[in-house]
C-alpha cells in the first residue's frame, strides 16, 4: 500500500507523513530527503540533482522519478509507504501510475487543503537547517537556541520553496 499525500507547500504533508510513518511503521519517502541523501552519497542521480539545485532550478522529472523508483525498491518500502512531495506534477503522477500498473501495489491519495492565509503564515515562519535538513518554525517549533540547529549546531537558512 502506498499513501500519497498531496497539497500545497505548507499544507502539512511532511508533518502528517512523519506522524503516520511513526504510527504505522511505514517508510516515509520525501523527495527533499531523497535529494539530500543522494547528493551526500555522491550518486550519479544525486550529482545530477545537485547541479540543478545549485543553479536554482527544479530537479527534472526523470531524475526525481529515478530516485523515487530506486527508493520504492528498497526492502523497507516494499509493504507500506507514505510519499511526501511526490508526485508534484502530471508527468510524475503518470510515472507512478505506470510503475504501479506493473506491480501488485496500489496507492491511495489524500489531498490536504488549507486556507491560503494559513499557508502563508506557515511558510513564512519556516526555517530549515542547511546542513542536516531539520525543520523549524518561528512560533510552532523554534530551536532551543536561536540561530542554531538543535541536531547539528549549524546555522539555519530560510526555506525558500
Amino acid at each position: 500500500m502506498i499513501l500519497v499525500l498531496l497539497g500545497a507547500p505548507g499544507a502539512g504533508k511532511g508533518t502528517q507523513a512523519e506522524a503516520l510513518a511513526t504510527a504505522t511503521g511505514a517508510a516515509h519517502i520525501a523527495t527533499g530527503d531523497l535529494f539530500r541523501a543522494e547528493i551526500a552519497a555522491g550518486s550519479a542521480l544525486g550529482l545530477e540533482a545537485k547541479s540543478f539545485i545549485d543553479a536554482g532550478k527544479l530537479v527534472p522529472d526523470a531524475v526525481t522519478i529515478g530516485m523515487i523508483s530506486s527508493r520504492l525498491a528498497e526492502p523497507d518500502a516494499r509493504n507500506r509507504v507514505i510519499l511526501d512531495g511526490f508526485p508534484r506534477n502530471v508527468a510524475q503522477a503518470e510515472a507512478l501510475d505506470a510503475a504501479l500498473a506493473h506491480s501488485a501495489r496500489n496507492a491511495t491519495a489524500i489531498l490536504l487543503e488549507v486556507d491560503r492565509d494559513a499557508l502563508v503564515a506557515r511558510i513564512s515562519g519556516r526555517r530549515i537547517c542547511s546542513e542536516c535538513g531539520r525543520s523549524y518554525h518561528f512560533t510552532k517549533n523554534p530551536p532551543k537556541h536561536e540561530g542554531t540547529c538543535d541536531t547539528c549546531a549549524d546555522r539555519k537558512s530560510t526555506r525558500l520553496n
